[in-house]
């Protein structure tokens, strides 16, 4: 009797592959089932942020459309002597896809990572791992890796039908098994390099960047302990340390705005030297905003101006546009705040594992000079001191885990949309050889802002502050003068 179990597997394979190809078809009309816009549909599939757009889902319907195609012709002995091989490599592709994307599950079902979502968590539990687990076996069984293949599938298609893989030469056994074992070896590799590798930490930094007058401070509340430097008389500005970075990288601004303000520099949860005592902090505008709001709140400022580089540039648009009372002026430096996609190194963190894999990986000294380089057009501000102070805070298992919490969670779609609603004064400033946010958008914030002041400054990268640190604290100065 002839084995029905391959073309069985093979139909099964086929019809989920192609069910798959079809969602992603609807996906790509603009519909969003079963979420309610593209954000949550991606966190809710993947369990991280992508573009759910028709150029991203047509190609990948296609793609599964024809892996389908290829398997059920695998399971049915389709195909002639020269493509039999072919779609027993497309099978054991499937077969590998399938088995990798269920081992990561199970790691994230074991609780490894950090879930974006409840609804991914339950997706990925029920329903994403044990599919994928099942439906890799049965790739793998129907590619000829172990059982009875696909007819005539021992032989790469040289054998007589329903030979299977017990008349396969040992060494076409032993070149499949490897195609598939590899993939497995290479992803059980990455998620240790992402979950339990540890870079280490380093403990005792001395920043020589911390003046007597500007030296650290703590400040303790329910949420954290936060750390910041004061320093001057005056009207109060505070400014927010650098996306990963902390308050070191204000210290030139520091020193000139306290000549007319009390200027104060804090470092928000996952930056520098502030720690959090709320385990259940969102790393999000809702999180970061209110974190802002806390240190405000504590210090007993009612009022300020207030200013950010880059991710904290945003941060600090996006505390403005909720609380206008609280803010006299705005201060932005590159920021965040458009509704644009990253820079592909950053929009890679925003995958699960993914972005725990790069981070970790990108915890060395050396890590830390070739970020420099990125982000400064002078190559020679480059010095040991500096290196370490951008490196050594970073390596702090919080800060490294908030890089990339804050790369998935930070949705700047609401900053964009109150653009044309934030009255306060704001300074724009934009370094016209950035190479993380391109210039062109310090127009757009000009072009939406109703009251934006911009400024664009030739020979200058990303990390302003620092790159052009007197340029940028005179422009600060001149913007901040009591009026």
């Amino acid at each position: 009797m002839r084995n029905s179990g391959p073309p069985r597997t093979a139909v099964a394979l086929a019809a989920l592959l192609a069910g798959d190809a079809l969602l992603h078809l609807a996906w790509a009309t603009g519909l969003t089932w079963p979420a309610p816009d593209a954000r949550a549909l991606s966190i809710a599939v993947l369990g991280g942020v992508v573009p759910f757009t028709p150029r991203v889902l047509l190609p990948l319907a296609a793609l599964l459309l024809a892996t389908a195609a290829a398997v059920l012709a695998r399971g049915l002995g389709l195909g002639g002597r020269r493509l039999r091989p072919v779609l027993g490599a497309v099978t054991l592709a499937v077969a590998a896809g399938l088995l990798v994307r269920g081992l990561v599950g199970a790691a994230w079902a074991c609780g490894a990572g950090d879930e974006p979502s409840r609804a991914f968590h339950w997706l990925n539990l029920l329903l994403y791992t044990p599919l994928c687990l099942i439906a890799g076996a049965g790739a793998a069984r129907l590619a000829g890796v172990w059982g009875t293949g696909a007819r005539g599938a021992g032989a790469s298609g040289a054998g007589s039908p329903g030979a299977g893989v017990r008349g396969a030469p040992r060494r076409r056994l032993w070149v499949r098994r490897t195609a598939l074992a590899l993939p497995l070896a290479l992803a059980g590799t990455a998620l240790y390099g992402a979950y339990a590798y540890d870079p280490g930490e380093q403990h005792g930094y001395r920043s020589p960047y911390l003046t007597a007058a500007a030296g650290s401070r703590y400040l303790d509340t329910p949420l954290a302990r936060f750390h910041y430097v004061r320093q001057g008389t005056g009207s109060p500005v505070v400014l927010l340390s650098p996306g990963a970075s902390w308050t070191f990288a204000w210290h030139h601004q520091v020193d000139a705005l306290s000549r007319t303000h009390t200027v104060y520099v804090v470092d928000l949860p996952g930056q520098g030297f502030t720690r959090l005592h709320e385990s259940r902090f969102t790393w999000d505008l809702d999180g970061m905003t209110g974190a802002l709001g806390t240190f405000l709140d504590a210090l007993g400022l009612p009022r300020t101006a207030l200013g950010g580089n880059s991710w904290s540039g945003g941060w600090a648009l996006a505390y403005a546009q909720r609380h206008p009372e609280r803010v006299g002026r705005l201060v932005l430096l590159a920021p965040s705040g458009l509704d644009e996609r990253d820079p592909m190194t950053w929009e890679a963190l925003k995958l699960p594992a993914v972005g725990e894999l790069l981070v970790n990986a990108g915890s060395g000294r050396s890590a830390a000079e070739a970020s420099l380089r990125r982000v400064l057009v002078h190559d020679e501000l480059i010095t040991d001191d500096l290196v370490d102070a951008v490196w050594a805070p970073g390596t702090l298992d919080a800060n490294r885990r908030a890089v990339y919490r804050l790369e998935r969670g930070l949705d700047w779609r609401e900053t964009e949309a109150a653009l044309p609603r934030t009255r306060q004064p704001v300074l724009v400033v934009w370094g016209r050889q950035d190479t993380v946010l391109p210039v062109a958008q310090a127009r757009r914030f000009g072009a939406l802002l109703p009251d934006a002041t911009v400024r664009e400054l030739d020979g200058c990268g990303h990390a302003l502050t620092l790159d052009c640190a007197d340029r940028v604290s005179a422009v600060m100065e001149e913007f901040l003068r009591d009026r």
